[in-house]
């Protein structure tokens, strides 16, 4: 967007003086300059807010360094028991294998 000159602002405040009278143009100029000061106002507001919010996410992401004297934090634990598994009535039970049987001794031959 180009910029305006001093000849394009020189026109627009003539246009304005003309459109709005001279009697209200400083009022109309202050309640532009209340409106431009209130902008930056939430605008550095709004800077401030979000700075904070990243740089509080950057700490969490570091890792947290104990002093040298500080004792090591060790989480509680508590043992876990697990039941055991309940049998369903519903649920047939598969038979055990059976164990094989060992070899019968070899037959003697009778030919004696």
């Amino acid at each position: 967007m180009p910029s305006l000159g001093p000849l394009e602002i020189l026109v627009v405040l003539v246009v304005a003086m003309l459109v709005f009278g001279p009697d209200k143009l400083p009022e109309i100029a202050r309640q532009v300059g209340k409106g431009l000061s209130e902008l930056r106002r939430v605008q550095h507001h709004l800077r401030g807010e979000l700075d904070d919010a990243i740089h509080s996410v950057m700490d969490d992401d570091k890792p947290q360094v104990a002093s040298p004297d500080a004792a090591p934090i060790v989480p509680e634990t508590s043992p876990v028991e697990i039941p055991p598994p309940a049998l369903d009535p519903m649920t047939p039970v598969e038979a055990a294998p059976a164990k094989p049987e060992p070899p019968a001794p070899p037959l003697a031959d009778d030919a004696s």
